[in-house]
């Protein structure tokens, strides 16, 4: 029962919703069509969409749905099929790859990401305010954020899931008890095993809407303490998965949890628009900002009763959240955008603000319209050299090595600060071409994990060696640490050594073309912006170093 004093009810119109700011429905319907079209076109024309981590999580698909049958790959890395809560693409790539290439199957997770973040926020502004309307429209300028630029789909596929999650608690809230608590149990499961932060979206939009739901209802007679068992129940069974979890893993004493520098507090606030694009990311942060302005200060709009307290509570979490997260990197930067939709869902234009919105709306098209222009081109120009590489990689003899360099201040000339970082985890690509090993794929923490014969050589999290250091650590004995020192809960010394443990070196480069160590390395393959080296064997005469230590297991959570 929804409360007589609320404002705002639960499938009610304003004026302005009902003719959507004097705009025909199906006007808006094929706005949306064509918004979506072009958003995933990026995504679409492109073999790799060139997230930081997306080739790093594409190669472990890869692995499992290839391992059973390639002996290179069982000897590089072992599978772990138990559950945990960072799940979203490992359950449903591989099945996907039973149909599809590896590389469309990747494609088709992400814009499935995308479709849900945008069904997601439309689908709750119908439940709340009775109409889709021109708002949910700005949250196209939201959906390439900073998340998905460092290529977070586990968590950005469950929110958008949790978006649709709420909006099915909202539409059902007067249904019989016992058949909600079934129903949302087993949402809550799909959420817990797609990613813990999306759970934790779902269980705070829930609390809010309870909440402001609970307050507005006080003086109302039966009202009953039975709402809040139905609502807490659903979470029973993933609060013991997570206890469970959280057992079984090894638990670290070098945990790392901090908020970090002020810098990253700045670079989560604008992350709802922070996609490595300055030239395109700041006007769009300019423009929401002067709309939020505008509709405060001029009282153009108001925000559904059932959206304040929940929207209040996700933001304080977003505000909240640490840098670093038992070890989790990034945490701080993940909410924000999803705060926006939630916000843009809730979003009730005043019959004086019509002509205004209309005008914000368009502003807001063209920009990304511009936006998405741009991203595709830069897409599409790493894609080309992601490409040039996959076609080097098939000269690699299968199941070999491959140690991977890069300086991190050997970027083109005008090209975004954040170019250089797009290629980190390229050279797992070479794990699709050629089941290669590649020390820093992430494992332990997933479903993969190095081989007994390759564990010294691996490290959970890493990013590529440096020439400096990969000249300095050739020879083992010159170095501070030993192979397969842990610098951190996550990240090994791996290259200690590396003649002697790596096949070959995949140096990344624009600018430096010279041989980080050529006593070593010999040039097999030369590309516009890399090199392949083949390392070379001992000279004669010449004693071989080797460097042992007892294997050691990982698990954890990202």
């Amino acid at each position: 029962m929804v409360s007589s004093s609320e404002p705002t009810r639960l499938g009610s119109r304003t004026p302005c919703e009902v003719s959507s700011c004097g705009v025909h429905s199906w006007l808006i319907a094929v706005a949306y069509l064509i918004l979506t079209g072009v958003a995933l076109y990026p995504v679409l024309s492109v073999d790799v969409p060139p997230l930081v981590d997306y080739p790093n999580h594409l190669a472990r698909m890869h692995i499992l749905s290839a391992w059973h049958d390639d002996p290179d790959l069982q000897r590089n890395y072992v599978v772990n099929r138990s559950l945990g809560p960072n799940m979203a693409m490992d359950l449903i790539v591989p099945m996907l790859t039973k149909i599809l290439p590896i590389y469309d199957a990747g494609r088709l997770f992400v814009a499935a990401t995308l479709l849900l973040i945008i069904g997601g926020t439309i689908t709750l502004r119908r439940v709340v305010v009775g109409n889709v309307g021109l708002w949910p429209i700005l949250s196209f300028l939201l959906i390439y954020n900073h998340a998905f630029f460092w290529g977070f789909l586990n968590f950005l596929f469950t929110a958008g899931l949790a978006l649709f999650a709420f909006s099915a608690w909202i539409a059902l809230r007067e249904r019989p008890y016992l058949a909600r608590i079934a129903v949302f149990s087993t949402v809550v499961i799909v959420l817990f095993y797609g990613h813990l932060f999306g759970l934790l979206i779902y269980g705070v939009l829930v609390f809010g809407f309870e909440c402001g739901r609970a307050w507005r209802d006080r003086y109302e007679e039966g009202f009953s303490i039975a709402a809040w068992v139905v609502t807490s129940s659903q979470f029973v069974i993933p609060a013991i998965l997570f206890f469970e979890w959280i057992a079984r893993k090894e638990l670290a004493t070098d945990t790392i949890n901090r908020f970090g520098p002020w810098v990253a507090k700045i670079v989560a606030l604008i992350s709802p628009v922070h996609f490595g694009q300055a030239l395109v990311d700041f006007p769009t942060a300019v423009f929401l900002i002067v709309v939020v302005i505008l509709c405060i200060t001029r009282r153009w709009v108001t925000l559904a009763d059932n959206l304040k307290l929940p929207v209040i509570f996700l933001a304080s979490a977003a505000a909240l959240m640490p840098n670093f997260l038992s070890d989790v990197w990034g945490t701080d930067f993940r909410l924000p955008a999803i705060v926006g939709c939630v916000l843009l869902a809730g979003v009730e234009t005043r019959p004086i603000a019509w002509r205004q919105t209309r005008t914000i709306v368009s502003i807001a098209v063209a920009l990304f319209l511009v936006r998405t222009a741009a991203i595709a081109s830069h897409w599409h120009d790493v894609d080309a050299k992601f490409s040039e590489f996959r076609n080097a990689a098939r000269s690699l003899e299968p199941g070999a090595s491959l140690l991977v360099s890069q300086d991190r201040n050997d970027t083109p000339d005008g090209v975004p600060g954040l170019y250089g970082m797009t290629f980190w985890h390229m050279g797992a690509l070479a794990i699709i071409e050629r089941s290669a090993f590649y020390p820093t794929l992430f494992t332990g923490h997933t479903t993969v994990d190095a081989s007994m014969d390759r564990i010294l050589i691996n490290s959970p999290v890493g990013t590529p060696v440096n020439r400096a250091v990969l000249a300095a650590s050739a020879i083992p004995a010159n170095s501070t640490y030993p192979l397969g020192h842990k610098l951190s809960r996550y990240t090994w010394l791996f290259w200690i050594g590396w003649p002697e443990n790596f096949d070959y070196v995949l140096t990344i480069r624009f600018d430096n073309k010279t041989n980080p160590y050529p006593i070593r390395l010999e040039a097999v393959s030369q590309g516009s912006y890399f090199d392949i080296y083949r390392v070379t064997p001992v000279p004669s005469g010449s004693s071989k170093l080797t460097t042992r230590r007892s294997a050691r297991g990982s698990h954890g959570f990202e």
